[in-house]
This record gives C-alpha cells, sequence and structure tokens, in this order.
C-alpha cells in the first residue's frame, strides 16, 4: 500500500470514526447548540406537517401551534432525559447536568429522521403507522415493511449514540454502564410518552 492510500485510509477511517462517536467527540457546547439546533428543526417540522412527539421516539398526527410544537419539544426533552441523570449519579456524582442533558439532546437528533417520509410520502399513512402499524401491514404491507425497517435503523442509530453520549457523561463504560442505560432508555421512553399524554389531555 502506497503512503497516500495509508493516509486517505486514515483519514476516511478517522472521519468515520467521529462520526460514529459524534455524541461523545463533541464539546459540551457543541453537543448542546447543535442538538438544540435540531431540536428546533423537530419542532418547526412537526409545526408544518401537522405532527406532534408521541414520546422520544415517534410521532403522530395533531396540529397545535408553533408554541405548543415548541412546549412539547421541551417536554420531551425534559421527560426523555432526566432518569438519565438520575442514573448517572449512581455512577458519577459529579456528572455534569449541562453535559448530560446537551449530550443526550444530541443523541435523540437522528430521531428527527423518523419525520422524512412524512416530509416525502403521504402523512395519512405515516401518521397511521406511528400509531397503529397493525392497521398499515394489513392495508399496505410493502409501505408498513419499508416503515419497520427504517425505523428500527433510527432506532439502534439512536441506540448507540445514546449510550455514546451517557457512557461520556459519566465519564465510564463497560457492561454495567450500558445495562443501566438500557433500563434507563426503556424507562425514560415510558415516562416520555405518559408524561405527554398528560399534556395532551391538559390541551384537551
Amino acid at each position: 500500500m502506497s503512503r497516500r492510500e495509508s493516509v486517505k485510509e486514515g483519514v476516511g477511517g478517522s472521519f468515520f470514526s467521529r462520526m460514529v462517536n459524534r455524541p461523545a467527540t463533541n464539546a459540551t457546547s457543541m453537543a448542546l447548540m447543535w442538538g438544540l439546533a435540531w431540536l428546533i428543526v423537530g419542532i418547526i417540522l412537526c409545526w408544518y406537517l401537522d405532527l406532534v412527539p408521541t414520546s422520544m421516539f415517534g410521532y403522530t398526527w395533531g396540529a397545535v401551534s408553533l408554541l405548543w410544537n415548541t412546549a412539547l419539544g421541551l417536554v420531551m426533552w425534559v421527560s426523555s432525559t432526566v432518569l438519565f441523570y438520575g442514573v448517572a449519579l449512581m455512577f458519577n456524582r459529579r456528572v455534569s447536568v449541562t453535559e448530560l442533558f446537551g449530550r443526550m439532546l444530541f443523541a435523540h437528533w437522528p430521531v428527527t429522521m423518523m419525520l422524512l417520509p412524512a416530509v416525502v410520502g403521504d402523512k395519512v399513512a405515516y401518521s397511521t403507522f406511528m400509531s397503529h402499524p397493525t392497521v398499515v401491514f394489513e392495508q399496505s404491507p410493502l409501505y408498513a415493511v419499508l416503515m419497520a425497517i427504517f425505523s428500527l435503523v433510527v432506532l439502534v442509530w439512536y441506540l448507540y449514540w445514546g449510550y455514546s453520549a451517557f457512557s461520556k457523561s459519566v465519564s465510564k463504560s463497560g457492561a454495567r454502564v450500558f445495562g443501566a442505560y438500557v433500563v434507563a432508555f426503556v424507562l425514560s421512553f415510558l415516562l416520555s410518552h405518559y408524561t405527554l399524554d398528560a399534556v395532551y389531555a391538559g390541551i384537551g
């Protein structure tokens, strides 16, 4: 292998490594800034598409004002992160609130990609799949399968980035940290879902 090829491979590998571990390699301020930027993008898209978040992973039909969409985005962020902070304290009592919330918000931005099928496709089919996937599997199997695959890819991406952000925030890694992260992820999903449900009940 020539020296030029080695350099190219090194640069390519380094770039890929940085992208894969972006939630951990970003500075805390950059993670928070880009996380907020993508949160704003998601809020505007939800408002434009008449969608609302159902949890930290998922959207459904819901026409509300831009102000309410902003409030829902903030509620989703806090409710989906607060349990991670509680778990993080078990591993490192000096964990920074700003760092953990910022990195976890940055790690959440792949979920914004879940809005892409609604942008380029049928909003009704999309909303139906997100709320009642079995109905779409009966009516349009191909669309349902493609959406299921797309959702799985985004979920795996989100899980990995979330763990990278969590591990960096607590300055620890390993099986115990990963196990605690997975438990916190499931509980955070439920907390964000029920918290948003409570907000929607209040709006109604």
